[in-house]
């Protein structure tokens, strides 16, 4: 019976891409980073990046995907219709491909497959539950103009909202951070409302790290730090549910973000063993395993 040769996981989001490609006999791993491929903020643009991210892993590997068990864990995959249109789009014959959300890698990398409850602070936020029976839950993650509270693309657009209303009320940036967002941004309304009118969640997101730099000593950037928490605290209450298990944090926003947080939500608090690629990596071969043992071949999503 035909067995796929190569494990392909790809993790995508907001920001950036990262595929890796593994040689299941040899074990050897060819990995490519890219840009932003999330399926919500820009399809098309999606759609070329991983395009372009499996040729070159396939180049370096020498693999075809006729060989390969994908497995792409990317934000707003966890649309059955979007991951179909991605499917379609791809025009690629793998030997199996599952598309899903980036929660779901995220999930299954952070204790290895294991039970344990997650929140990614990245562009945007998302907090999921692997229980012993092995069932998974998702929270939140609604995407940029209804949710993802605490990620990166919303601490930002606080940002942005504060430059704003200083504009209004006194006619300049005053505080530290309007400053250095206007800097970026532009400080006066002709060039702003340029800004805002082509800004993506991406965009927003790039000024996350300006927040957390200026909250020592600028009010401002302070108090959005304050309300970040507070909205990432509830993610994690949120998940964890009445639960006794461990919790990780995982993406850009986890690290920054855990110095604002209280006693309780840190006691729960454990260092993750993986990330979404090893997730999507780890997937991949569970799902190869299991077509194997069922007497499955072909493309599957």
């Amino acid at each position: 019976m035909r067995q796929p040769e190569y494990i392909l996981g790809v993790d995508g989001g907001g920001t950036k891409t990262i595929g890796r490609m593994v040689h299941i006999a040899s074990g050897r791993m060819w990995e490519q980073k890219s840009g932003p491929s999330s399926l919500t903020n820009d399809f098309s643009s999606a759609v070329s990046v991983i395009q372009t991210l499996v040729k070159q892993l396939c180049l370096q590997s020498q693999a075809t995907v006729q060989q390969t068990a994908a497995v792409m864990g990317l934000a707003g995959g966890g649309s059955p219709e979007r991951a179909a249109s991605l499917q379609t789009a791809l025009a690629l014959s793998f030997d199996d491909l599952f598309i899903c959300n980036d929660a779901r890698t995220s999930l299954f990398g952070a204790n290895k497959g294991q039970p344990i409850a997650m929140v990614a602070l990245g562009t945007g936020s998302v907090g999921a539950r692997l229980d012993a029976d092995g069932q998974t839950s998702f929270f939140g993650g609604w995407g940029f103009a209804a949710g993802d509270e605490g990620g990166g693309a919303k601490l930002g657009l606080h940002a942005v909202k504060c430059a704003l209303t200083e504009i209004d009320r006194y006619a300049q940036l005053r505080s530290r951070l309007a400053r250095a967002l206007g800097d970026k941004i532009g400080d006066n309304r002709k060039d702003i409302l340029n800004w805002l009118s082509v800004a993506t969640p991406t965009d927003y997101a790039q000024f996350s790290h300006l927040v957390f730099e200026y909250a020592g000593d600028c009010p401002v950037a302070s108090n959005i730090v304050l309300i970040h928490s507070q909205q990432v605290e509830q993610l994690i209450s949120t998940t964890l549910g009445d639960t006794q298990l461990s919790l990780v944090m995982l993406g850009g926003l986890a690290k920054p973000s855990q110095s604002f947080l209280s006693s309780q939500c840190l006691e729960r608090l454990v260092e993750p063993l993986g990330t979404a690629l090893d997730g999507a990596c780890l997937l991949a071969e569970k799902r190869a395993e299991q077509r194997i043992d069922s007497g499955v071949t072909g493309n599957a999503s």
